[in-house]
């Protein structure tokens, strides 16, 4: 869960696409260096070349930097754990609903 950065309504934020959606529309004009990582990351995502795993670690970080991060939903909901630590790769995929396929590239 973040808040908006612009209009401060929650939002649960399930896919590389929402998140991607959500940096271009939504986002502060107020950005830092991590908002153009996580738009890299999450376009690259989108293309195949990065998993989901690392577009939500930068979406996360990139919310953090402007104080919209709120929560993370996750099986394991331990206290004081990273960001990364926390990813939950089946909540979040390239789109709503589909199967998160690993990059041929990229170890498992």
């Amino acid at each position: 869960m973040i808040k908006s950065p612009r209009s401060g309504t929650m939002l649960n934020v399930s896919s590389v696409k929402q998140a991607s959606d959500l940096l271009k529309h939504c986002w502060t004009k107020h950005c830092g260096p991590l908002y153009d990582v996580a738009m890299s990351v999450c376009a690259k995502a989108l293309d195949g070349e990065a998993t989901a795993r690392e577009a939500r670690f930068a979406f996360v970080e990139a919310a953090k930097e402007v104080e919209a991060f709120v929560e993370e939903k996750t099986q394991a909901s331990a206290a004081h754990r990273s960001a990364k630590d926390k990813v939950n790769v089946a909540a979040f995929s390239i789109e709503e609903g589909a199967p998160q396929t690993p990059h041929p590239d990229r170890a498992s």
